[in-house]
């Protein structure tokens, strides 16, 4: 696991999430602005050497000719939270810390959801962790580009098998190249590529056929992906929540599934050249909500990204990405550039949490509904109790000098009242918010303002 815990869904903005409710003291709503500065500058900072174009702009430019806004949602508790809306986002669950929080904060609200569902059903679950061993040298994973040549090459196999089970012509020569160049991908996969193989090679064949047939059968799993860096390399392991119908102890459930899922995982890895140890290998315990499950984990997750770069956080196995994207930003050291660059890479395109589909599909027994992507997520707007909205050349100025945090800062703790007295002292335009897509149709000015020809707020 990753971060320490502060608490359930404090990076979440809608208003009906649990950190609304919350008391928060002033002390702390100090650390939670704090903290997102912290990740908003790293993002900024980000912005400078990324190799993945998306997060150049992240936050940076409007969806709109007609700008941002600001939102303010009000908690139960009196606790206001602000946000920004018509924003382009990445949705870079990996690697951009504004848009990795977001994404983790609703995963983990899924995740949740999901658990309530199965203990209202009287079943059980448990939290499987898997590991492999590694060593400095070995790679992290094939880049976005290589994965998918590497399923071209790997859909061509399965259609020439076809085809010369089915008596047609086949190009000997084509095929022969392809060969090649798949044994040649093959050989260059890092740990991700050969995790996630054993992953596949554990939930199939008759092996786990028969592992689902256990009490009362299982409804489903949920499989995370964490990865650190430390002294020996790229450290990927996976956690697994498996919920099953019956209420099992977890004893048996350890007895019964750990050694037959482990043999799969390990002969596994050693088809790939890799190997995992038998003693801490892997790991299998009850699952109760918010004690160590996989949306606690997800909560955590979202936690150390917005809790921003701590270096007290390090932990014995190694720096978690964020960890070192805050001292890449910090330092600019050969060695982290390049390891940051390396994770960017072999993280782009993959998923983090991924769901059992068909009739042990959890989302639905949860009547979660359709999954929304990363990308989706990043982009949803706050369902604010009010708004204003933004002129694209006010957020450009706001943008430049990098007052987007201290703006929100001002929204939560005056109101909107309090973000339109921050903007007028700057001589920054607003208007007044109003529903559609198009352009706001109103300007509020103060008494004795007037709106000059450059769009700025003069004093007569």
């Amino acid at each position: 696991m990753s971060g320490a815990p502060l608490g359930k869904g404090v990076t979440t903005l809608r208003p009906d999430r649990r950190h609304l409710a919350e008391q928060v003291t002033p002390d702390k709503l100090v650390q939670a602005q704090s903290a997102r500065a912290s990740r908003w500058e790293r993002r900024r900072s980000l912005r400078r050497f990324t190799g993945l174009r998306r997060i150049r702009t992240c936050g940076l430019s409007t969806t709109s000719e007609s700008g941002a806004t600001l939102g303010v949602v009000t908690g139960s508790g009196g606790r206001r939270s602000a946000a920004y809306g018509g924003l382009t986002t990445c949705g870079s669950v990996w690697a951009c810390p504004v848009c990795a929080a977001k994404i983790a904060a609703r995963r983990a609200d899924d995740l949740a959801t999901v658990m309530r569902t199965v203990d209202d059903l009287g079943g059980s679950a448990f939290l499987l962790t898997l590991t492999m061993r590694h060593v400095r040298g070995d790679r992290l994973g094939l880049t976005r580009t290589e994965r998918s040549r590497r399923k071209e090459l790997e859909d061509r196999v399965w259609s020439r098998s076809i085809a010369r089970r089915n008596g047609w012509d086949v190009d000997v020569d084509q095929a022969a190249s392809d060969d090649d160049e798949l044994a040649a991908l093959v050989a260059s996969e890092g740990c991700w590529d050969v995790l996630s193989y054993a992953w596949r090679s554990v939930t199939s064949g008759a092996g786990w056929q028969a592992d689902s047939e256990r009490f009362g059968g299982l409804l489903g799993w949920a499989r995370a992906v964490e990865v650190t860096h430390g002294v020996n390399g790229w450290h990927v392991h996976i956690h697994v929540l498996l919920c099953f119908r019956e209420q099992v102890s977890a004893d048996l459930a350890r007895a019964a599934l750990g050694p037959r899922v482990f043999g799969r995982w390990s002969r596994a890895l050693g088809r790939r050249g890799f190997s995992a140890s038998p003693e801490h290998g892997w790991d299998l315990r009850r699952a109760q909500l918010g004690d160590g499950d996989l949306a606690d984990y997800f909560t955590k997750m979202a936690h150390e990204v917005t809790s921003g770069h701590r270096k007290e956080g390090h932990r014995h196995g190694g720096r978690t990405p964020m960890q070192l994207l805050g001292d890449t930003v910090e330092t600019y050291e050969a060695g982290d550039m390049a390891r940051w660059w390396e994770w960017e890479s072999a993280s782009d395109g993959r998923r983090q949490l991924t769901w059992s589909t068909g009739r042990r599909d959890l989302r639905a027994l949860a009547g979660l509904g359709r999954e929304a992507t990363d990308e989706e997520i990043a982009a949803e707007d706050q369902d604010a109790d009010e708004r204003i909205a933004l002129p694209r050349e006010t957020w450009t100025r706001i943008t430049a000098q990098r007052q987007e945090t201290e703006l929100l800062a001002a929204a939560e703790h005056d109101g909107l009242d309090g973000a339109r007295t921050w903007l007028t002292s700057r001589g920054l335009r607003w208007f007044v918010a109003t529903p559609g897509d198009g352009p706001p149709s109103a300007v509020i000015q103060p008494y004795g303002w007037r709106d000059d020809a450059r769009g700025v707020l003069r004093r007569p």
